[in-house]
């Protein structure tokens, strides 16, 4: 069964996999969790009673690992694994170091006055105000007129804060990220209906 999903999350973030390919991969794997009942699932959930309130989210947080959520409505759920989720993460992180996010190198600083402040290896400080609305984190960086929604997560200490591929690799530029490097990845994640892709961060 494990070995299922390993293929499944090594074809879906190959390039060279099609639309047609990668739905054959997802319902073969549906099929196969829905005849197998102690499955578990390894994937975290969204959830609302997660989402941390303005006191909570103030303070510098930082850079850990890439995380991997799903919706409560996912179609996913089913699939989700131990196996999946780290094959997933891998790849994410392979991403990720080639624009210089490496665990300890990156960080966010929410601000009590509303401005927040991004950092990461040697690129310069993005800066930009923030605003909690509708169980999400409205970020707004200086000199765009487009803002960010990302969703907030408090797991165990952890903030989490995923988002759909597209607003991930939107995000990712607004900090001054290489974005090329994230095509791949983020193409294949956006077959994924329900699934949210981002970073988890530890309070300095």
């Amino acid at each position: 069964m494990k070995k299922l999903f390993v293929i499944l999350a090594a074809a879906a973030l190959n390039c060279g996999v099609a639309n047609a390919q990668l739905d054959g991969l997802l319902n073969k794997a549906k099929s196969a969790a829905s005849n197998n009942s102690t499955l578990s699932s390894a994937i975290a959930t969204i959830s609302s009673k997660l989402v941390p309130n303005e006191k909570q989210i103030v303070g510098t947080w930082v850079y850990q690992e890439p995380a991997i959520m799903l919706t409560s409505n996912s179609s996913l759920k089913q699939l989700a694994s131990s196996a999946a989720t780290k094959s997933l993460e891998q790849k994410l992180q392979s991403y990720l170091s080639q624009v210089g996010l490496k665990k300890g190198k990156g960080n966010i600083t929410f601000n009590e006055d509303k401005s927040f402040s991004v950092k990461y290896g040697t690129k310069p400080v993005k800066k930009g105000t923030y605003a909690l609305k509708n169980q999400e984190v409205v970020l707004t960086f200086t000199g765009k007129t487009k803002p960010c929604n990302v969703t907030p997560q408090l797991d165990n200490g952890s903030l989490v804060i995923v988002m759909d591929a597209t607003k991930f690799k939107e995000f990712m530029q607004n900090i001054g990220a290489q974005v090329s490097q994230l095509s791949t990845v983020v193409a294949a994640m956006k077959q994924m209906d329900g699934m949210k892709i981002g970073v988890r961060l530890t309070k300095q």
